[in-house]
């Protein structure tokens, strides 16, 4: 419709106008949605060739641009266990990460694999999303999964975990390799595993206890005694990768009296090493109730749903079964999460709160730091939505930093029937990965060799060079502390184990000290009403081992930063701007429509 008013020329109705002013404003909206999307940090590692081999495992991973391994929030890790199936033994093997188009400060150490030796390859990540990529045929021929057909994992991958477990429990059903028992805490309950109601979290057995020799220059090498020698001069200092592995290893353990579970490192002769395989092989004498990988891990959902095909990727690759839909509620699994870990926190208070803190910049202490990371799970897990109740821990800060905390006893639990799991995936933009192996079973035993006395553990001193890296959160050197006794080997085991265990060691050398990266921060999930899984809104994951740190407002992403970033910042500015000037032009139209005293012509 035209208008014009007698003797001059009305101004038109420009419909282009009132577009360009909503392209402006929907320009904003993109920008503002897309805002988390760009604060999450996405990296790709590529896979060398024949990973499981000799030569592969000494070849080191490519971590491609713009990421960089010493930046403590792109660096990737790798972990390699191996089972001999001849005799049961059990060794670890920590694969190097060299930024693409770089060289490794020194060459990595060639492993002597045992004839027929079955591995196991895990992967770690600081940042969000680490994607595998293939090189001649490598994560096929390594048997490696990635994730979902249209969803990674998220930090989390492996390379023929289906297989490395199986040879490991037929050498254990043959009567070659046994697991230690748990012992006892300084608690006087059984030493924790990362199955263990007390100290799961948001996304459980994740990540991997490698740590790496990191040079001001942003090289790597392995972290072996001779190269500590060799690179303490040039300042190398060690990285971690910030881990539920590496935090029941490096923390959780010294500070209630008990051992890790380690094996030699083929890397570092005379030296032993944790790793995610043998603490997930530990946890398999965990006594009832036992943690395991629920639907709502963020790291095993699809998008906005629950997934029980990716559940059960996952489980693969931790030796954990497959899940049962009717038992295994998210709801209890939070419920069990709250009121054993409140319990734990409780009643640990006296042998955590001396004892340091995983991230000195989120809390003050290991107790403080357990504390904030199991409000942010509760958060991330969305227990609030499940269990219909406010978060019991209460978490007290100084200068922002968690120093203490009080919590509130759950209520009783009402019956109920708990969230069918959604079978149906989201689709992502996530690149694809690889398709689920078949694990294969490695060859069976039939003699058992007499048990060989294992070398003698060697401390190995961290470089006391401080670090120089020029990233913007540099490596904190955590001060070291004295190792626990030995774990004890008697009494009755939870789980039916042959009686001896000719391989792995628990040393009473002290502990390595590691670096560990700031935690990430989300913001935190909207509320949902009712509790169909595909309401459930999509999680950000965050690094394993570190808090959720949900923010007030609109906060800041994973990058670490609180409150607005550039783009969204710009983002808001053109969806108001927009939206103003679109009213404005529309008002002004419909007006001007109206006023029609005056005008002496109405062209339709």
């Amino acid at each position: 419709m035209r208008i014009r008013r007698a003797g001059r020329q009305t101004p038109r109705f420009r419909p282009l106008a009132v577009l360009g002013a909503l392209i402006l404003c929907g320009t904003g909206v993109a920008l503002a949605a897309t805002a988390h999307a760009d604060d999450q940090v996405n990296c790709t590692l590529v896979v060398p060739a024949n990973p499981l081999s000799d030569q592969g495992l000494a070849t080191p991973y490519r971590l491609l641009g713009p990421c960089h391994e010493g930046n403590p929030d792109t660096a990737a890790f790798v972990q390699a266990t191996v089972v001999d199936p001849a005799n049961g033994e059990l060794s670890v093997y920590n694969p190097l990460v060299v930024d693409d188009g770089t060289r490794p400060a020194t060459a990595p150490v060639v492993p002597q694999l045992p004839n027929g030796a079955v591995v196991g390859i895990w992967f770690g990540f600081n940042g969000d999303n680490l994607t595998l990529q293939s090189t001649d045929n490598s994560l096929a021929d390594g048997n490696c999964v990635n994730g979902a057909a249209d969803s990674i994992f998220g930090q989390f991958a492996y390379c023929n975990a289906g297989a490395f477990f199986t040879a490991a429990h037929t050498a254990m059903a043959a009567g070659m390799l046994d697991v230690p028992q748990l012992g006892t805490g300084r608690d006087g309950l059984p030493c924790p595993t990362t199955r263990d109601f007390r100290i799961v979290d948001q996304d459980q057995s994740d990540n991997v206890t490698s740590t790496y020799l990191l040079l001001p220059d942003g090289s790597t090498a392995q972290n072996t005694a001779a190269n500590q020698a060799a690179l303490a001069p040039r300042g190398a200092t060690v990285v971690a990768n910030g881990s539920d592995e590496g935090l029941v290893v490096n923390f959780i353990d010294p500070a209630l009296g008990c051992t890790p579970y380690v094996a030699p490192d083929l890397a570092d002769p005379g030296a032993v090493a944790s790793s995610l395989a043998l603490n997930e092989l530990d946890a398999g004498r965990q006594p009832a109730p036992v943690a395991l990988v629920p639907l709502n891990d963020p790291m095993a959902m699809v998008g906005d749903g629950y997934n029980v095909q990716k559940v059960n990727m996952y489980r693969t690759g931790v030796d954990q079964g497959r899940i049962d839909v009717a038992t295994e509620l998210p709801a209890e699994y939070c419920r069990s999460m709250l009121s054993m870990g409140i319990g734990a926190l409780r009643g640990d208070r006296d042998l955590t709160r001396p004892f340091r803190s995983p991230d000195p910049a989120t809390a003050s202490s290991l107790f403080a730091f357990l504390a904030a990371r199991l409000d942010g799970s509760f958060s991330s897990l969305r227990c609030d939505h499940l269990l219909g109740i406010k978060s019991p821990v209460h978490l007290i800060k100084a200068d922002g930093i968690v120093v203490d905390a009080t919590f509130t006893d759950l209520p009783a639990p009402a019956p109920s029937t708990g969230p069918t799991p959604s079978a149906r995936p989201t689709p992502t933009s996530r690149p694809t990965p690889t398709s689920r192996p078949t694990p294969t079973t490695g060859p069976t035993p039939t003699t058992r060799p007499t048990p060989t006395t294992r070398p003698t553990p060697t401390t190995r001193s961290v470089p006391s060079v401080p670090p120089t890296s020029t990233t913007p959160r540099s490596p904190r050197a955590l001060p070291a502390t004295t190792a626990p006794q030995p774990r004890s080997t008697t009494g009755a085991p939870a789980t039916p184990h042959p009686a001896t265990h000719p391989t792995a060691t628990h040393p009473t050398g002290a502990h390595d000290p590691v670096v560990y990266p700031p935690a990430a921060s989300a913001a935190a999930p909207p509320a949902a009403d009712g509790i169909d899984p595909s309401a459930v809104p999509a999680t950000t994951l965050t690094i394993g081992a570190m808090p959720y740190h949900p923010q007030a407002g609109a906060g800041g992403g994973t990058g670490g930063g609180g409150g607005f970033r550039l783009p969204r910042l710009a983002g808001w500015s053109l969806l108001t701007g927009g939206g103003l000037i679109a009213v404005a032009l529309l008002l002004t139209s419909l007006a001007r429509h109206r006023r029609r005293d005056g005008y002496a012509n109405v062209d339709w």
